[in-house]
């Protein structure tokens, strides 16, 4: 017996005493499907004649295929009686005659989604160079090759890849970028195949590898039961074709896999780690170790494959790299003291303090320590007079050199005199002991996962802990989300993966829309391979789409909260609060901002950290550093302002390789934080927002409302005549860059990029007094002090609010200069409580 992907979805929406029906069944279908008991019945004007609906009780049915020839049966769907035989007929699988797969086709989104063909003036289509044989050869089904025929632009594409098999979309989304198909099947390499395909064997067909990523074939009671329990975790199931050989393949020595958020890089590991737990541990003592950059991480590691290994997990020991190196030591009667941040700057004004060389500050010596020293593992002076600074920004002397040593070695005594060493010092002790003892450890392979975050030092502690071989370090990463540590090449580690670099590509986890969206925000900042190369990420793309992102920036922190709060509710009214996660970028923000706000309104919520409960029931609350390595269908980014992202850096860091570095941290952070959204991804933001917004607003539709959707009118703009100073029904008209603007046509929206939304203040009406003439005036909230009531007026050049643009100009277009970041401008005050734009 098999069962395919979308059983599993339709096996986790039904209820639970009907979940308990199905399992009974498959039970008995697994055991034997052509028991007289079970009654195939056929379905009228179906498809496929393979299809058969089997009675699960007076209600429910499930479709499965029934074979003409052979003893492969395959469960594909589960639902109430009319609505299953509904699926079922309008469905067929078929064994694809060129690439031996099966495959699933919907007859009503084939009717749906066909564009009639060129003629007529229209645009050529994105495929017109290349002949059928070449795209049927990427598994195309030949019955959707009109709709293919028909694809004229990128979201004609888009649209159409939700009912193609997946192998075809994929490649047909490279071939239309102009990925040449040789390189496709490069990155897509089709099995070889023996003979002719047979299209009535099934079983042939469902070991195709492009088969296993949608069926999966049952072996046991066991298996069956472990994959009911858990419907929704497929990514313990089913496998890209090119994840599976990386988890499977032997290499000569370490391999590395790159790819972008949500490509798998983790799936793959932790399948890899089971993989070689069963092949290479021989002996009872032998292990796997997995280790990973942070605590959080290795937790959420550990949890998911002891879900995925069973028994085999007693062969595989997970923990990240600093509580390895601890419990090493103290192993070896060395007990280390990590000295606290407060610790460590209370050290090196010591230091300072007890020199002569009031040429140098602290921020300059932690900088110099850390990026040049710690980098490449410097123990003397003499390795420090010769070591290369490249990108320091300040040049030094050879005396002047000498001079920093000293202070070096002055806060290294400072650090001893108080029996203190910090993180990287103790990866170096704990290297010095393995090098001096040489200890048997029992590990037979060690995975790495979030390669990128991990120092130099640190890589080569990594090296030391197993002998050069087959299969002894298997490392992912993607430097994109490089949050905690610095460039480094393997290769000056001691860590030689040439010859074993792979790459992921497909996007599993976000819609195409977040995954455009989130990788603008990068601003084409390179990113380098962790060898010392270019990962310049071509070919990165998501076969799932969805509503765009939302950009929310308000004037004021109240603005805000009363939006979330609304958005909060409606979101809530829709899902369970666990499918929502809002993210700050620090622990008081999370504390003082928006754990307040969600108590207030009597919003369930659990914050994720350390000392939290992960199952506990709520909306989670997190840092952006937090939420690395997790998903949520909804993200919610909040107080993404100006001064948070990018975080201000201490006073004295001036030096522009550390300016640089940080810069592209911060933007790391929040490109992870975007890419945790599986569905939907809302971004907030009062006060000036952040930089990295900038220019991330769709340029046709700036100043957008937050109820669009709700209300499609649109106010007048450039007809000339003048806005209204509010909507019929209360609601505020859009201003943006200094120009009263109409609302863009509904639904009509690019793909990847955000809607904008902004807070506004509301006043009662257009012709109130003037402020000097004794007009209203409103309590602002956030700054405690009264201020009138004005009307929104465009901004002028000087950046002073003006009457709008010159006699002469009314009427011929958007007055003031074109929308975009204004930087030089002055953000508006704060509106009045209740004066935000919904």
């Amino acid at each position: 017996m098999a069962i395919a992907s979308e059983f599993l979805d339709a096996f986790a929406r039904i209820p639970r005493a009907q979940q308990k029906k199905v399992r009974e069944f498959t039970e008995k279908f697994q055991a034997n499907p052509t028991s007289g008991a079970i009654h195939y019945e056929k379905i009228q004007a179906a498809r496929d004649e393979k299809v058969r609906t089997v009675r699960i009780d007076q209600k429910y049915r499930a479709v499965v295929l029934h074979p003409e020839h052979g003893d492969v049966y395959v469960v594909v769907w589960v639902d109430n009686h009319d609505e299953a035989m509904a699926w079922a007929a309008r469905k067929s699988f078929e064994v694809n005659p060129v690439t031996g797969a099966l495959q699933v086709v919907n007859f009503d989104e084939i009717e749906r989604s066909l564009t009639p063909g060129g003629g007529g003036g229209r645009a050529a289509g994105l495929l017109d160079r290349f002949e059928d044989d070449v795209l049927l050869s990427f598994g195309v089904p030949a019955i959707l090759m009109p709709a293919v025929r028909g694809v004229r632009d990128p979201a004609d594409m888009l649209s159409l890849c939700k009912h193609l098999p997946a192998e075809s979309a994929e490649a047909l989304i490279w071939l239309a970028e102009g990925v040449p198909p040789t390189e496709v099947r490069e990155a897509v390499p089709a099995p070889s195949r023996r003979g002719r395909v047979d299209p009535a064997d099934l079983e042939a067909a469902l070991t195709h590898p492009d088969s296993r990523r949608r069926f999966v074939t049952i072996h046991s009671d066991d298996e069956l039961t472990a994959i009911l329990d858990a419907p929704l975790e497929k990514w313990r199931v089913f496998l890209h074709p090119s994840q599976d050989r990386l988890v499977t393949r032997r290499f000569n020595g370490p391999a590395r896999v790159l790819g972008g958020a949500g490509t798998g890089k983790t799936v793959v590991a932790m399948h890899r780690a089971r993989h070689l737990a069963s092949a290479a541990c021989t002996g009872p003592g032998d292990r796997i170790l997995f280790t990973t950059y942070t605590a959080n991480l290795a937790e959420n590691v550990r949890a998911n494959l002891a879900t995925l290994c069973g028994d085999l997990m007693g062969r595989i020991e997970v923990v990240h790299l600093h509580a390895w190196a601890v419990r090493y030591l103290k192993g070896q009667g060395v007990e280390i003291d990590i000295a606290s941040e407060e610790e460590i700057e209370r050290c090196w004004q010591a230091a300072l303090a007890g020199g002569e060389s009031p040429e140098f500050d602290v921020a300059f010596l932690r900088a110099e320590w850390d990026r040049v020293v710690q980098a490449n593992g410097i123990r003397e002076l003499a390795e420090y007079l010769q070591v290369p600074r490249s990108g320091r920004g300040r040049t030094l002397t050879r005396p002047q050199r000498g001079r920093v040593w000293k202070l070096f070695e002055s806060y290294r005594d400072a650090l001893r005199a108080r029996g203190k060493s910090d993180w990287l010092g103790m990866i170096r002790e704990a290297r010095r002991h393995i090098e001096a003892n040489r200890p048997e450890l029992p590990y037979r392979a060690l995975i790495v996962d979030e390669a990128q975050d991990f120092h130099a030092e640190e890589w080569r502690l990594i090296r030391d802990l197993i002998p050069p071989g087959a299969d002894d370090l298997f490392l992912v990463g993607d430097a994109h989300q490089r949050i905690y540590g610095r460039k480094v090449v393997l290769a000056q580690c001691g860590v030689s993966i040439q010859g074993r670099s792979s790459r992921l590509r497909i996007n599993y986890r976000t819609t195409e829309q977040i995954r455009a969206w989130a990788t603008a925000l990068l601003g084409g900042a390179e990113a380098d391979d962790l060898d010392g190369g270019r990962d310049e990420g071509q070919g990165y793309r998501s076969l799932l789409s969805g509503p765009a992102p939302e950009v929310r920036q308000f004037v004021s922190r109240r603005a805000e909260r009363d939006s979330l709060a609304r958005t909060l509710k409606d979101l809530l009214a829709d899902r369970p609060p666990e499918d929502i996660c809002l993210a700050a970028r620090t622990a008081r923000m999370v504390a003082e901002e928006y754990q307040p706000l969600l108590k207030a309104e009597g919003i369930p919520h659990a914050v994720l950290d350390r000392g939290g409960d992960r199952g506990a029931p709520g909306v989670r609350l997190a840092t952006m550093h937090r939420v690395k390595g997790l998903e949520f269908p909804v993200m919610i980014l909040a107080g993404v302002n100006a001064g948070v992202l990018p975080m201000r850096r201490a006073a004295g860091e001036d030096d522009p390789a550390g300016r640089a570095e940080h810069e592209e941290k911060e933007r790391s952070l929040l490109y992870v934080a975007a890419t945790r959204a599986r569905d939907r991804l809302i971004v907030t933001s009062y006060g000036p927002p952040s930089p990295f917004l900038a220019g991330m607003a769709d340029p046709a539709s700036p100043g957008e409302t937050h109820d669009r959707s709700r209300d499609p009118r649109r106010i007048a703009s450039r007809s000339g005549r003048s806005a209204p100073a509010h909507l019929p029904d209360g609601r505020l008209p859009v201003r943006a860059a200094g120009a009263v603007r109409a609302l863009p046509p509904l639904p009509a929206r690019r793909a990847g990029r955000p809607e904008v939304h902004a807070g506004l203040r509301r006043h009662p009406a257009a012709d109130h007094p003037a402020p000097d003439q004794g007009g209203p005036r409103l309590r602002d909230a956030d700054r405690g002090a009264d201020r009138p009531i004005v009307p929104l007026r465009p901004l002028c050049k000087e950046g002073r609010r003006g009457g709008g643009p010159p006699r002469g100009q009314r009427g011929r277009g958007r007055a003031g200069p074109p929308p975009g970041p204004r930087r030089d401008r002055r953000p508006p005050p704060a509106p009045a409580p209740g004066g935000d734009l919904r």
